[in-house]
């Protein structure tokens, strides 16, 4: 469960196992062991990496399902943020929509294409220092299109 989370939540969170290794001073290599279930964090290996990925350790270890815990700036209270609700918030584009209702959908080899051709195509782009440029949704696409 924890080599999962912590994969998961460093993907969402735009991270490179090296660049997650940065922020808690260790090692790609050490990232890489908790992430393929080599190794477990030690507790306070446990808090930093939570603390970078602005999740809790109960996630982490499974032993919720409430990905992050917030201040509420006027109140001072916590507040539990779900999976359902920050996924709602990723997918509240058109186009977002679309792609992972596909993908949720795909068997696993398709997942496995697809997550691979993204990689690549990620690798691409940084090698020949392409801009990421977020292109039309197909939302505005249709509203233009509707315009006319």
């Amino acid at each position: 469960m924890l080599s999962q989370r912590l994969r998961t939540a460093r993907k969402t969170k735009g991270l490179t196992q090296e660049e997650l290794a940065e922020h808690v001073c260790t090692t790609k290599g050490t990232i890489s062991n908790y992430e393929n279930n080599h190794s477990t964090p030690p507790n306070d290996m446990l808090r930093q990496l939570a603390d970078v990925l602005d999740v809790t350790t109960d996630w982490l270890l499974g032993r919720t399902d409430e990905v992050t815990a917030y201040i509420l700036p006027a109140t001072g209270e916590t507040n539990q943020r779900s999976l359902d609700e920050l996924l709602q918030e990723k997918i509240d584009d058109p186009d977002d929509y679309y792609f992972l209702d596909g993908y949720l959908d795909a068997s696993e080899e398709e997942k496995k294409e697809i997550r691979r051709y993204w990689y690549d195509l990620k690798k691409q782009w940084k090698v020949r220092k392409v801009r990421e440029e977020r292109p039309p949704s197909l939302f505005d696409i249709t509203e233009d299109i509707k315009k006319k």
